[in-house]
């Protein structure tokens, strides 16, 4: 029973998005919904970065509900819906400034675009198994995506021990806006791809106020994985971005959540590792310390650093084009450091709860593990404000 009630006081002072993944052996209790609210701004890039006067990037408004409700004694319902709208400049290729040093050339006109995207989880619930079942489909102006999910878990009673596995699948279409164009005539006009992703979890109590979760992920990746928006620079030249057909992903990850019953608090720290066969490796580190305030006050601050290495095709720009032919320039595969720091504060009234929270997030070379001899002039940092509000009807 201790043990028991350990885990309900982490989870009791967990955000839905700091909690673990745990094991429960019953139904939602009864019907909630939960509303955010949230605006993503990139900052503009410094104007000696960038080549031409283009230098802000993407703003992007959201809107995200979700449903949880028994459907009897043994099932559970879940559906979530997101809708975006998105508006903006995004990177497009790099090039040599006057001195060789890189700067970042701007699509031009400013894009706008939106996503809508739905999913619905069903779960059956035992006294020591969870079985689940979720299906997806996401759509935006270019781009749609149809996914689906398994999820089982297993807790033997009594046992400090639970286990968790899952398997999803999905499959997306893309058709690029003036693709084949005669304004854009190497931009593709239909792709696909493919992925299939595998997942495996042990979260073991380890007192009656601390957990440890580990885990370990793979993902493979096959069909068109390049960006048809970006060029290269190459041979004084552009180019179309061009990157394998294949991608393979290995993760691993390491949560601990402890509670401190004398402060009302508790301490999140979360590790996770990641390396693919394109010679990216990545590591995460973040810290949340989530506290009580009062009886309905909820205050929660963290920090995350996050660094990862150069895929084995990437360069800023290319003197020679590659003989095999694969080139890339986009930020989100060159070599950098990260940190952002988050904020957010939750109020608690019965079945309603008002929430509201901050992150900043800075990308630099210089904030790599690795040595990083050219910075990406792309790098992006971002502001993220959320609003959320949830009722909860027994």
């Amino acid at each position: 029973m201790a043990a028991t009630d350990g885990r309900r006081a982490l989870q009791t002072l967990s955000s839905a998005a700091l909690a673990l993944p745990a094991y429960a052996g019953a139904p939602p209790a009864g019907t909630t919904l939960d509303y955010h609210f949230f605006h993503y701004a990139e900052n503009d890039l410094p104007a000696d970065r960038v080549a031409g006067s283009q230098r802000g990037r993407y703003d992007i408004d959201g809107h995200k509900l979700q449903a949880e409700t028994p459907l009897g004694a043994r099932y559970g319902l879940r559906a979530d819906l997101t809708v975006e709208t998105m508006s903006g400049a995004s990177p497009w290729f790099v090039s040599p400034g006057q001195d060789g040093r890189p700067v970042q050339v701007m699509s031009g006109a400013s894009i706008e675009d939106s996503r809508e995207d739905l999913s619905v989880e069903v779960t059956r619930y035992d006294d020591e198994r969870t079985l689940g079942l979720s299906l997806g489909h996401s759509q935006e102006d270019d781009y749609t995506a149809t996914y689906v999910g398994f999820q089982y878990g297993f807790e033997p009673q009594g046992g400090q021990l639970s286990y968790g596995i899952g398997l999803s699948y999905s499959n997306d279409e893309l058709e690029p806006t003036d693709g084949g164009s005669t304004q854009y005539p190497d931009r593709i006009i239909r792709a696909s791809k493919d992925q299939l992703s595998l997942q495996a979890s042990l979260t073991q109590i380890l007192s009656a106020n601390s957990l440890l979760q580990w885990g370990l992920s793979y993902a493979r990746n096959t069909g068109y994985l390049s960006d048809p928006y970006k060029l290269v620079y190459a041979d004084g030249n552009t180019a179309p971005d061009t990157r394998p057909d294949e991608r393979n992903v290995g993760a691993w990850y390491l949560r601990w959540r402890r509670y401190f019953k004398p402060l009302a608090g508790a301490w999140h720290v979360d590790y996770r590792g990641t390396a693919d066969d394109w010679e990216v490796q990545t590591t995460t580190v973040e810290t949340h310390w989530v506290q009580r305030l009062a009886q309905r006050w909820r205050l929660s601050s963290g920090l995350r650093y996050y660094s990862q290495s150069q895929a084995d095709f990437y360069a800023p720009y290319f003197e020679a084009a590659p003989a095999n032919g694969l080139m890339s320039s986009d930020y989100r595969l060159s070599p950098y450091g990260a940190v952002s720091a988050m904020l957010q504060v939750n109020y608690s009234l019965q079945s309603f709860e008002l929430g509201l929270g901050y992150e900043y997030y800075e990308a630099d070379g210089s904030l790599a593990l690795g040595n990083v001899s050219v910075e990406n002039p792309g790098l992006l940092s971002f502001e993220l404000i959320n609003l959320r509000v949830a009722w909860r009807f027994d």
